[in-house]
């Protein structure tokens, strides 16, 4: 009999959004959609809900400071551009757009010019994703559809491995030079993408939440959580709720 789940709060879950995102009417929440829409590779639906974020912001408390809008925007462009060119052999060129970023942005003159420039920066970031894209390997395919189907069981790369009647070292290497990341990490984004969409609409705690998902423990559950979303799950359940409330 497994053992339940235990739930082990982090230091900073009590931690709220910055008071910015307020006076600018910043909704993380649309944030978070957009990045999820990407990982989903839903590249319209990214674009469009950025767009969504974008409109509505006021810049009118700022008076004539606007570098934390612009390090914003920058910051939230910089996690496309890793959420595109993940893996090793896409290191050099996030750092390269990682740099064009920083360049773009610093000659901005105000927010104004910052959110104008928001879109077309994403449109570059984005084209490794829309344009001249090869079709994947079937059996690349093949692992991700089963990946979708049963993220919420115990699953590993010899289990999928078995299933497609493949090598797991075979699978691994495939797997990790058709999309810049490893069969593990690509189980865990799908278990942590459902957990988002949870924490949003769902009443249930953050264990069962856990549990439902497919970690068999907490622990395991919250450390995955804040290696690829960057806030603890108490975190992000409360910046969902707080921009739902705007």
């Amino acid at each position: 009999m497994e053992a339940p789940l235990q739930h082990r709060p982090g230091r900073n879950d009590a931690e709220r959004l910055p008071p910015l995102y307020d006076r600018i009417r910043y909704d993380a929440r649309l944030e978070a959609e957009a990045l999820q829409r990407l990982d989903d590779r839903d590249l319209s639906g990214c674009r469009r809900t950025f767009s969504n974020l974008l409109e509505p912001m006021d810049f009118s408390s700022l008076e004539d400071d606007s570098r934390p809008v612009v390090q914003l925007l920058v910051d939230v462009l910089q996690k496309v551009n890793r959420h595109v060119l993940r893996g090793p052999r896409h290191d050099a060129a996030c750092q390269r757009r990682r740099i064009e970023l920083i360049e773009t942005f610093a000659r901005v003159r105000g927010a104004d010019e910052a959110r104008e420039r928001f879109l077309p920066a994403l449109d570059r970031l984005l084209e490794p994703l829309s344009a001249g894209r090869r079709d994947t390997h079937p059996l690349v395919e093949r692992a991700k559809a089963h990946i979708s189907e049963r993220y919420s069981r115990r699953l590993s790369l010899s289990r999928v491995a078995e299933t497609l009647a493949v090598s797991p070292n075979y699978l691994s290497r495939l797997f990790r030079r058709e999309t810049g990341m490893t069969l593990t990490s690509y189980i865990q984004q799908a278990r942590l993408n459902q957990a988002k969409r949870l924490l949003a609409n769902d009443e249930r705690s953050i264990s069962e939440i856990a549990f439902q998902v497919g970690y068999q423990n907490y622990r395991d559950f919250y450390r995955n959580f804040v290696k690829y979303e960057k806030a603890s799950p108490r975190q992000m359940r409360q910046m969902l709720a707080e921009g739902r409330g705007r």
